[in-house]
């Protein structure tokens, strides 16, 4: 909107001969410096006028709590300290953490050593296991040996021993039959004097060793033919019976076999169960140890701190928050009728006092609030030399079109005249300087004749210049005219080759 400047003689009288005075007085002496604040023209978008208002916050957030129990011990950071990543914010006292960890260290090996007894065991009742199945098969071969020699027995002679014994009889009968007619001719020669008596004994001595040998062969073949005696059956079942108790004995020590086999492996099971949790209580006692630090889980500036040394925790209380501040958000609220005009990815001015910043519509709600209808719009907002502060109140306007104008603060433009103007810097000096004006944007006005882009101009203390008056810069004002950002880069404060003071947005 364009604006009308009454006219004011009588400022304008004044003003001159305050400033003819002013001549007059200190001709003869240093004149006065005075400390202002200056800023840079530049070129900025011609924004649609919004009357939109927010507060800045953090554009993350990230709450850092304990994840265990505790009193602590030390407190490393503090509100606005700037944090990496992994530095230790606090940290608590260890002796009890440390305690658990020797205790389950001595659990691990206590378990160990139970669980390698468990081990020892169940190899040796395999081993027992295995001498009981031995057993069974050996028990197993006598009964087989005991039952054959009780079939033998039971069967009787076999064919060919009868034969046998038939052979050895008739072989007997006929060396008897020979002995016997030697015997008889040599007693004869013995009696007739033709043989000598040794001789004939010798005869008669091989016919009684016939004669034996043919009663044993009788013998044999009558006991071949007879079959095995009521004595040799009953000793030989008593074989069987005796090898049949022993396979049953051996039966049953494979059942102790198996059942100590199975008794170990519920020892090893339970060995290996306590060991697994003496593990895992070891694991757990070590990380709640690493737990006792306090780290930072993001990079960011400090915003929130609820701790102090030897304070007593729990775990998931907040102890700090954590903002990302190097970019920050506002939330907008946008009236329903409105918000087809918005889009994500929009650029938006944000104004804090007499600096202007564009940001970038990030979100826009899915839902109205409830108490106003309107629409939130989340705006985020660069702030690389952290300048600007969560909680601070921002107005903002959505840029409508690709217009753009140079744009001076308000306060910076001086109307007790005729015609509005400024003081441009120059070496360092106060230069009156007519301006004409367009419209008021976001508390900005439109130059359109005056001024060109680079000029250096007063914003805060022009109302107490005069024209030619000595300048010097603030450093407060010269810090927060480099932190000045919008469409042109930024810039430190400084004096230029002419000596002329300046400050880039």
């Amino acid at each position: 909107m364009k604006r009308s400047w009454p006219l004011a003689i009588t400022a304008m009288l004044l003003a001159g001969s305050l400033t003819a005075c002013s001549t007059a007085n200190n001709a003869a002496v240093e004149p006065a410096t005075t400390t202002v604040e200056v800023t840079t023209v530049k070129e900025q978008p011609l924004d649609a006028v919004y009357d939109l208002s927010g507060t800045l916050a953090a554009y993350d957030q990230t709450p850092v709590s304990f994840r265990i129990n505790g009193t602590v011990a030390s407190v490393n950071a503090d509100v606005g300290d700037r944090v990496n990543k992994g530095a230790t914010l606090a940290r608590l006292d260890t002796a009890d953490l440390q305690l658990q960890v020797e205790n389950a260290n001595q659990s691990v090996a206590a378990a160990v050593a139970s669980l390698s007894s468990a081990k020892a065991s169940l190899t040796n009742a395999r081993a027992g296991q295995q001498a009981a199945a031995a057993g069974v098969a050996s028990a197993r071969a006598q009964v087989e040996s005991a039952q054959a020699s009780q079939q033998g027995v039971l069967d009787g002679a076999r064919p060919q021993e009868r034969a046998q014994a038939q052979n050895a009889v008739n072989k007997a009968q006929i060396a008897y039959d020979q002995a016997k007619t030697a015997a008889t001719r040599a007693q004869t020669l013995f009696d007739n004097g033709l043989l000598t008596q040794q001789e004939n004994e010798q005869a008669q001595t091989t016919l009684e060793n016939a004669q034996a040998s043919l009663k044993d062969a009788q013998e044999q073949l009558s006991l071949t033919l007879a079959g095995a005696k009521n004595s040799d059956r009953a000793s030989a079942a008593a074989a069987v019976k005796q090898a049949q108790v022993g396979i049953e004995n051996a039966q049953a020590s494979v059942a102790q076999a198996n059942a100590a086999v199975e008794q170990a492996n519920a020892g090893v099971e339970q060995a290996q169960a306590s060991y697994d949790q003496a593990v895992i209580s070891r694991d757990t006692a070590q990380l709640n140890l690493t737990r006792a630090g306090l780290q930072a889980p993001v990079s960011g500036t400090i915003l929130t701190k609820a701790i102090s040394e030897g304070q007593t925790v729990s775990a998931g209380t907040e102890m700090y928050t954590i903002g990302e501040i190097n970019r920050l958000k506002v939330m907008l609220p946008v009236p329903d009728s409105e918000i087809n005009q918005w889009r994500v990815g929009q650029q938006v001015s944000i104004s804090l006092y007499d600096e202007v910043r564009t940001g970038k519509v990030t979100l826009l709600s899915p839902q109205t609030n409830a108490n106003t209808g309107s629409i939130s719009v989340e705006v985020a907002i660069s702030n690389p030399k952290l300048d600007w502060k969560p909680g601070q109140v921002v107005n903002a306007s959505r840029q409508a079109s690709s217009e753009t104008g140079l744009l001076v603060p308000a306060q910076a433009v001086v109307s007790s005249g005729s015609e509005p103007y400024v003081f441009k810097v120059v070496n360092k000096k106060a230069v009156q300087t007519t301006v004409k004006l367009g419209n008021l944007y976001n508390n900005n006005y439109e130059v359109t004749g005056g001024l060109k882009v680079g000029d250096k101009i007063v914003t805060r203390g022009a109302d107490r210049l005069f024209n030619g008056d000595d300048l010097k810069v603030s450093e407060a004002a010269a810090t927060k005219a480099q932190g000045t950002s919008g469409n042109a880069p930024s810039g430190a404060a400084s004096t230029d080759a002419n000596g002329e003071a300046s400050a880039n947005d």
